[in-house]
This record gives structure tokens, sequence and C-alpha cells, in this order.
């Protein structure tokens, strides 16, 4: 699975595989798969740290990933995050919440709220967000951005909350180590 991808690329493929077929898609013919993705999805989406690591295809995602144990924590919340979205689009979380409009998805102070959580909060935090996006968001960039939790992510957060121009991401890079 991981041959040098970014984690979240990783993480979305087996999104893909896993979770995604729930959603039945326009032909209305029977996915075999379905059945099970939905009932990954709800258990995922019930169950936090540390009993999502004991489902069986999260426990091969953790072996294939070769995560630490420092990141089991983040890697759960995760995936019960992204165990919320149902359609994955083009635009990250953060400028889906900034809204289309004048008025934000999420508001400013709800923002900087989220921006400011610990880290048992943000899960919360951000489940919430996928809601109010219509649980639609870029799931490799959510996961690879929850997996990496910290203040350049938030910057980059920030860019695309406020409607930044992409040129200022140059300055700011992520580190995943």
């Amino acid at each position: 699975m991981s041959e040098k991808r970014p984690i979240g690329e990783d993480i979305f493929q087996w999104w893909k595989d896993y979770i995604a077929p729930r959603v039945q898609g326009d032909s209305g013919d029977y996915d075999p798969r379905q059945s099970a993705a939905r009932a990954l999805s709800a258990r995922l989406r019930r169950s936090t740290y540390p009993d999502i690591l004991f489902e069986p295809d999260v426990s091969e995602l953790v072996v294939e990933l070769s995560l630490s144990k420092d990141q089991l924590k983040p890697f759960a919340y995760m995936l019960h995050v992204i165990s919320f979205v149902r359609r994955d689009v083009p635009d990250s979380l953060a400028k889906r919440l900034k809204g289309a409009d004048e008025t934000p998805v999420m508001s400013h102070m709800r923002f900087k709220q989220l921006m400011t959580a610990g880290e048992d909060e943000v899960a919360s935090l951000l489940r919430r967000a996928v809601t109010l996006v219509g649980y639609e968001c870029n799931v490799a960039r959510l996961a690879g951005d929850m997996m990496f939790w910290k203040d350049q992510t938030h910057t980059h957060w920030c860019l695309d909350y406020f409607g930044a121009p992409p040129s200022s991401y140059e300055e700011v890079e992520p580190s995943q180590a």
C-alpha cells in the first residue's frame, strides 16, 4: 500500500476500499461490499480510542502503514472522523468550512476553538465540522492533517479557511516526520 506516498493518500485508498462503498451509486445495483462497508463505518462512528484498533481491517492498516505506538491515538481519532465522510471532494475541510458566500459555514469563533483545541477535543470538533459541510471533504488531506495535527497544519487550515492564495503555501510546507 505505501510506496512512499503521503500517509493521507494511503488512508484515502483504504477509505475508498472499505468505507466509501457504503454509499450506493447512481445505478442502484447491489454491491456486496456495501453491507460490510456500512457495518464497518457504523462501528468506527460509534467507537473511540482504543476500541477502533480492535477492528480487523483497521489492524491490517496499522501494520501496512507501520505506525508507531505514538501514532495510534491520532490514527484512531482520524479513522473515527473520516468514517463520517460520505463523499470525497477536491476541497479541503477548512476551505469548505469557509463556505462559498460571505457567511462561513463555521463561525470564526468555532474555527478558532478548533485551531486551539487539545488533542482529545480535536476529533469531536472535526466530526462536527464534517457534519456542517454535508459530510463531504478531501479525505486524503483530512487524514494526513489529523495524523500530523501541529502548528504547520494549523497554518494551512487558517490559510484555507480565510481564503489565502495557494502561493502562500510555498512558505509553509508541512513536515510529516
